[in-house]
């Protein structure tokens, strides 16, 4: 089951400080066929287990629907766009596809979330042919979810969620007094049917306002189903974190795990004809709360994840005690295609035993580490902050209370077959950093066993330590919690 313990003996280590955990290296945010992946779910097993994969959690999307009405119907005269999803297929159908795989391949721990796309919304003019749509790629993975209604009822514009009842909704049952005024009239024209001394062409004129008082009233009674007002729609414009921090709090009552999806994502494309355009979103993560995390890699390298970056800003907030949470990061490895390498991102969990609830603690306690590219020939064997008088220690995720200055253990393998890969000689940078900034950077080209006294003490602040590896090639390494 395990990649390797923490501990081994044949390891230049002075002493084991991990050997209660194992490394398992894993796959976050992986599209199939369910959505808008090429490959089925159980290809994708398949794929992941040659490559030595232990974990992978599917995060097929919840609802790929986006639709456009025309005022004043805008309910009833749409142009809408569905693709495959979650939802589409079946939200029963896909946890018991994800269990069923489960079953027949014991050896992996495999399991279902989502990629929720709580918010879009139109610019443009349809008549112009200038409709553009905004923040489709504004994404959030939500995994941890049990049940088919706690995917059902996912917050999202797609999904026809979240609305409430106000008194706006009370005017929009507007439509009855027409459905009534044409019944009205329709029985009027009957009874006067009996009259010897009606008029023929009133009896007429009746019937035929009647009729149309009658269609009317149930076309906007069905344009205005189910007489809720939206908390937010895709005709106003931008309603900046509000969508985003609702789908957060929802899955957070579900027992789940919210992690925002490539936030440095800067691209435009179509979808069935429709321009779709997304900028990047980073400050979206300084102004949401109580989310779980970042998928770090591999859009999140540029302003997010490097030192001083967004996350250490989110980092230091919690620090100062302006959050209650802190925030963890994970490898995304966004696996649609069937030519891209699906261990090309990995998330490296430091697990005690397998099962998927092991899997949602070590998320939600930041027993991981991202590491991406040919970092994957590395191995983070321990990082950990080590009290010397007492001896106590803090992993990944861990607190200590400090009663004299830290010493960090570093040890760092590389993999003997890399030698005769196409990048040559292993060299890699490690960056310690503190607080954000980096406070010591150790060099090496082979496997190093790092012991670090830093000159720093500062009794009653709350202060962190967390590792950069670099590999110097692009974006790629390794990038631990703290």
């Amino acid at each position: 089951w395990g990649a390797g313990h923490l501990c081994n003996e044949n390891l230049l280590i002075e002493k084991c400080y991990a050997e209660q955990y194992k490394l398992v290296p894993s796959v976050i945010h992986v599209h199939s066929t369910i959505s808008n992946g090429e490959k089925t779910p159980e290809e994708i097993v398949q794929l992941a287990k040659e490559k030595g994969m232990k974990v992978i959690i599917f995060t097929d999307h919840d609802t790929m629907r986006w639709s456009y009405g025309t005022p004043p119907l805008k309910g009833v005269l749409q142009k809408v766009v569905e693709q495959n999803s979650i939802l589409k297929y079946g939200a029963a159908n896909y946890i018991n596809t994800i269990e069923g795989l489960n079953k027949k391949y014991p050896d992996m721990l495999i399991m279902h979330g989502a990629e929720a796309i709580p918010f879009y919304y139109w610019q443009g003019s349809f008549l112009k042919d200038t409709l553009v749509l905004q923040s489709g790629n504004k994404h959030i993975l939500a995994m941890g979810l049990q049940t088919p209604s706690s995917y059902e009822n996912l917050p999202s514009v797609g999904n026809g969620y979240p609305s409430i009842f106000t008194i706006e909704s009370f005017f929009s049952l507007w439509p009855l007094s027409l459905f009534l005024l044409g019944w009205l009239l329709i029985s009027l024209r009957k009874n006067t049917n009996s009259a010897e001394n009606e008029d023929s062409n009133k009896t007429k004129y009746n019937k035929t306002a009647g009729i149309v008082c009658f269609f009317v009233g149930v076309v906007f009674l069905v344009n205005n189903f189910p007489f809720k007002t939206p908390l937010f729609d895709q005709y106003h414009d931008d309603q900046y974190v509000f969508p985003y921090q609702y789908l957060i709090d929802y899955v957070d009552g579900q027992d789940g795990v919210t992690f925002w999806a490539h936030p440095e994502v800067d691209r435009s494309m179509e979808i069935s004809g429709i321009k779709v355009v997304s900028s990047p979103y980073e400050e979206y993560l300084l102004n949401t709360f109580d989310y779980t995390g970042i998928a770090i890699f591999s859009e999140g390298m540029r302003r997010v994840g490097p030192p001083g970056g967004i996350w250490d800003q989110i980092l230091l907030q919690y620090c100062a005690g302006m959050r209650e949470r802190p925030v963890w990061v994970i490898g995304e490895v966004d696996y649609k295609v069937h030519d891209f390498p699906i261990d090309e991102t990995q998330t490296m969990f430091l697990l005690k035993e397998k099962n998927s609830e092991a899997i949602l603690n070590a998320l939600r306690t930041g027993k991981m580490y991202a590491a991406m590219g040919d970092a994957n020939s590395l191995t983070l064997n321990s990082f950990v902050v080590e009290d010397v008088d007492s001896g106590k220690l803090a992993f990944m995720g861990d607190e200590i209370t400090m009663k004299d200055k830290p010493r960090i253990r570093i040890v760092v393998t590389v993999d003997d077959l890399d030698k005769s890969s196409e990048y040559g000689k292993r060299n890699f940078n490690i960056d310690l950093i503190r607080n954000g900034s980096i406070i010591k950077t150790f060099e090496a080209d082979g496997s190093i066993d790092i012991a670090y006294d830093d000159d720093y003490h500062n009794p009653g602040e709350k202060a962190y330590y967390r590792l950069a590896i670099d590999t110097g090639y692009l974006f790629r390494g390794i990038v631990t919690n703290p």
